[in-house]
């Protein structure tokens, strides 16, 4: 498939069997001249190109019009998008215009006008990235003149992605390494890259374009308030995340953890900064490393792990008798007088808080990361009535990053009874005057391990404003990695306390056994690459595991040297 533009359209179906309205997508093409070169008969030979604007590929079997002067010529495109044609012309400057009128799936091209003299040499530049370097990217621009290297002054020039306008960056040599400089040119990401020749006395002008992507690293600070801990004090931790130019990364999501337990979750300033504050009591008497895992909201910037701070909790000191006494009774009057003065019996009735409200990262010392329903309480009132809710409420979330969920789909089914609903940008859903009856419910998104519960309508309001937990498929592969990968480690409690990229490159250093490497190697790519898990790959990777665990306990002890005499 030369382009998939695949996009998820949510639509909310109050009555059960609605169909969704049918979303076609065109994809958006361009033209460009690849070449015009005379072959000494009075023709001259056309050549150029059809491509998707976004994807850059080829679109085959597709009509292209070449005009010179007042005459027209029909071009069929080849599988790669190319295509050729032969038009007399006359000695001297000719104007060549290219059009594409579009077509079933294809939007129509923005026609191509071009004036040249195909008396001489036509000239073919292309853009390659070389490397990757600690300011942007180094790139070169190659020019071919009649099929032969040549050295050519160009301009370079960039802008946005799929965006004709651009702006001049430098001036270079072809053959001749350049940067791309990142802080120039608007930071990590994807960046239209434009090389211009104006042509000379033999050589025609060209233009060559093409897509680079820029990544950078981040780095995530850690400063903590006391190495030495009272149990009954606060720890304050605060830090930066940076990018490689030194610029703050606002809106990065931030974790608080210490081994295996996150105890914190917040976002970073528009500075960069955050900050969390923890009781001793969570931390429990102890030596206790705690760090900061930074995950920028790009993801063309890498994210990163903050040194490990140490920190000292000591034990619990006991409270004097005096002291409890004394307190217990300032409590007993500080208790009567406020229920003399302003006795309320009402409001014993209130609700609690409700479950969408309450962040998923609140436990804690979640280990392993679990999703599934969360519901609420129905207040005392409500239990004293009949069930009479038909409603299911609440929010989806990530039980990682405690972030909501857009577009995840969730769907009931009674029989033959469906209804389903997208989540909005704020994770929220809500499904009214369902049937009575037990409904399977199941919640699923891209890159997310799908969650499957009852509801049973109607109900006494535990159902409404409820909260859904996924847990992303990348985690949920990594703790599969744990029982395969935690014997090699130095100590089993490094788990957690290092970071994933430590232990997948502590294991590789190890020389594992062919199934661990292998193992080791999926779940590199898996885990660190960008693009979204599947949740299919699951069954594959507990295989991969139980191989990887089985071929361990398979491998031959050590010799056992005889002692000396």
């Amino acid at each position: 498939m030369r382009w998939a533009l695949v996009f998820l359209c949510c639509l909310t179906c109050t009555v059960a069997g609605a169909a969704p309205p049918t979303l076609e997508v065109k994809a958006q093409t361009q033209l460009a001249l690849t070449k015009v070169r005379m072959d000494g008969g009075g023709l001259a030979e056309i050549s150029g190109s059809l491509v998707d604007r976004l994807t850059g590929d080829g679109l085959a079997q597709m009509r292209v019009t070449v005009r010179v002067g007042d005459r027209d010529v029909v071009a069929i495109t080849k599988p790669d998008g190319s295509f050729a044609v032969d038009v007399p012309v006359d000695p001297g400057q000719v104007t060549i215009t290219m059009s594409f009128r579009g077509g079933g799936s294809v939007d129509p091209a923005q026609p191509l006008v071009v004036t040249t003299d195909p008396s001489r040499s036509s000239v073919t530049l292309t853009i390659a990235k070389i490397d990757d370097s600690k300011a942007g990217a180094d790139l070169v621009v190659r020019a071919l003149a009649d099929d032969l290297g040549v050295k050519l002054p160009v301009s370079i020039e960039v802008g946005a992605p799929g965006d004709d306008r651009t702006t001049p960056l430098l001036r270079t040599t072809t053959g001749d390494t350049f940067l791309l400089p990142r802080g120039k040119v608007g930071g990590a990401g994807a960046h239209h890259v434009r090389a211009i020749f104006g042509g000379d006395d033999t050589r025609q002008p060209a233009t060559a374009d093409s897509t680079v992507e820029l990544s950078a690293s981040s780095t995530t600070s850690i400063d903590v308030s006391t190495k030495d801990l009272a149990y009954e004090d606060d720890l304050d931790v605060t830090g930066y995340v940076r990018d490689d130019d030194s610029a703050p990364l606002p809106r990065a999501a931030v974790t608080l953890s210490s081994g295996d337990r996150r105890l914190a979750q917040s976002l970073t300033g528009d500075d960069g900064s955050f900050k969390f504050k923890v009781e001793g009591e969570i931390l429990g008497s102890g030596q206790w490393g705690v760090q900061v895992l930074a995950e920028p909201p790009s993801t063309f910037v890498k994210s990163s792990r903050s040194d490990i701070a140490i920190v000292t909790v000591a034990r619990p000191q006991p409270v004097p008798v005096s002291y409890t006494i004394i307190g217990f009774i300032a409590s007993i009057a500080a208790a009567g007088g406020f229920f003399i003065a302003r006795a309320k019996p009402w409001e014993r009735f209130r609700r609690a808080a409700l479950a969408a409200t309450v962040d998923a990262g609140d436990a804690g010392a979640a280990v392993p990361a679990t999703g599934g329903l969360v519901a609420n309480k129905p207040s005392i009132v409500s239990t004293l009535r009949r069930p009479q809710d038909d409603g299911f409420s609440g929010v989806v979330r990530d039980t990682v990053r405690g972030r909501p969920v857009d577009g995840a789909v969730v769907r009931l089914t009674l029989g033959e009874l469906a209804n389903e609903v997208c989540t909005q940008r704020d994770g929220t859903f809500t499904l009214d005057g369902l049937a009575v009856g037990e409904w399977s419910a199941e919640v699923a998104a891209p890159g997310y391990v799908t969650e499957r519960f009852g509801v049973t309508i109607p109900h006494r309001g535990e159902l409404r404003d409820v909260r859904v937990d996924l847990v992303p498929v990348r985690e949920r592969v990594f703790q599969l990695y744990r029982r395969a990968a935690e014997p090699v480690l130095p100590e089993p409690r490094l788990w957690g306390v290092w970071s994933p990229r430590q232990i997948v490159d502590h294991v590789r250093a190890k020389r594992p056994s062919p199934a661990l490497a292998e193992l080791t190697d999926f779940v590199e790519e898996l885990y660190f690459s960008p693009r979204v898990a599947a949740e299919a790959v699951l069954p594959g990777t507990s295989e991969r595991v139980d191989r990887a665990v089985r071929e361990r306990g398979r491998a031959p002890s050590p010799p056992v040297r005889p002692s000396a005499p």
